[in-house]
């Protein structure tokens, strides 16, 4: 058995995990519920309580978990967190304090990119089960994700590389929080999309995907409404273009918070993708797929390190 977590933008999703890669158990806690706690404060102490109280109800003991895998945005390395723009935190090593708050000297705890690990399971128990030259793209509160050449797992060795988010698409576009102008994440995120949109519909309450969906759907006589989804998937397509440009993959597979925007997106960028307005090679376009694991692809992709 095997503890897989992830750490989002906005949640942080804890997840027990057996052999056929099937989450048995799972714990999901709330960037917004952590009131005026430091932030590395209120990630320990909710994978702590999240671990424990997992192991509490299935009757598991720490000592029979295997490895305890981290799904994390930015640069992790050394057990440490490093570089993740979008909850400002520079360097952060979340190994030691662990070890030190669930009190397991022998914890085997592993850290990677958070696309990477999505893109894992995707590729072994997933969407892109079938592909030797595949991408998986994770659009949620940023963009991340990793690439599969003749069925090998790129991994570059300085840093993690393949931050498909902070490719340029718009050298004098908007401010992206890693501070750069122009950057795919500015555009495409699945924060930004969402945001703009609830402003357009006057809806300051959360709300969730599928109502969202319904609403717009409801909308699309309102041209500030179909035109913020035209302008969004023409970026996505840019984006996704530039990245079929250079790796000629034979399938994408979008993942993340994005993919439960499935009915509003995904038919429009396939279409915009296959008129090959922005392809080199027009003629042979690669699949455009749903992640199979949904959200929960960083919590198993985590146990697969």
């Amino acid at each position: 058995m095997k503890i897989g977590i992830d750490l989002g933008g906005s949640h942080i999703a804890i997840g027990l995990v057996d052999d056929n890669h099937e989450i048995i158990e799972k714990r999901t806690y709330y960037m917004n519920d952590k009131g005026r706690a430091a932030l590395e404060s209120y990630i320990v102490s909710s994978i702590e309580h999240g671990v424990k109280e997992i192991l509490n109800s299935t009757g598991y003991r720490l000592s029979q978990i295997d490895s305890i895998g981290i799904a994390t945005p930015g640069n992790p390395k050394d057990g440490c967190i490093r570089n993740v723009v979008n909850l400002g935190i520079k360097e952060f090593n979340i190994a030691n304090q662990l070890t030190e708050v669930l009190g397991g000297n022998n914890l085997n705890i592993k850290l990677e990119n958070d696309g990477k690990c999505a893109a894992l399971a995707e590729k072994y128990n997933g969407s892109l089960r079938e592909y030797d030259d595949c991408v998986f793209l994770c659009i949620g509160t940023g963009i991340g994700g990793a690439a599969f050449i003749n069925g090998q797992f790129i991994r570059p060795k300085r840093n993690s590389g393949f931050e498909f988010g902070h490719m340029v698409i718009n050298k004098n576009g908007e401010k992206c929080n890693c501070g750069n102008c122009g950057c795919f994440e500015a555009y495409c995120s699945k924060r930004k999309f969402k945001d703009e949109m609830q402003k357009i519909l006057g809806i300051n309450e959360y709300i969730d995907a599928s109502k969202l969906t319904k609403i717009i759907k409801e909308n699309m006589k309102d041209q500030r409404v179909s035109k913020l989804l035209t302008e969004y998937v023409e970026n996505l397509a840019i984006g996704i273009s530039n990245i079929i440009n250079i790796l000629e993959p034979e399938a994408i597979s979008i993942g993340g918070s994005m993919s439960h925007y499935e009915e509003l997106i995904l038919n429009r960028l396939r279409e915009k993708i296959c008129n090959g307005e922005y392809l080199f090679n027009k003629e042979n376009p690669p699949k455009i797929l749903v992640a199979k694991s949904g959200n929960d692809a960083g919590i198993i992709g985590a146990t697969l390190l």
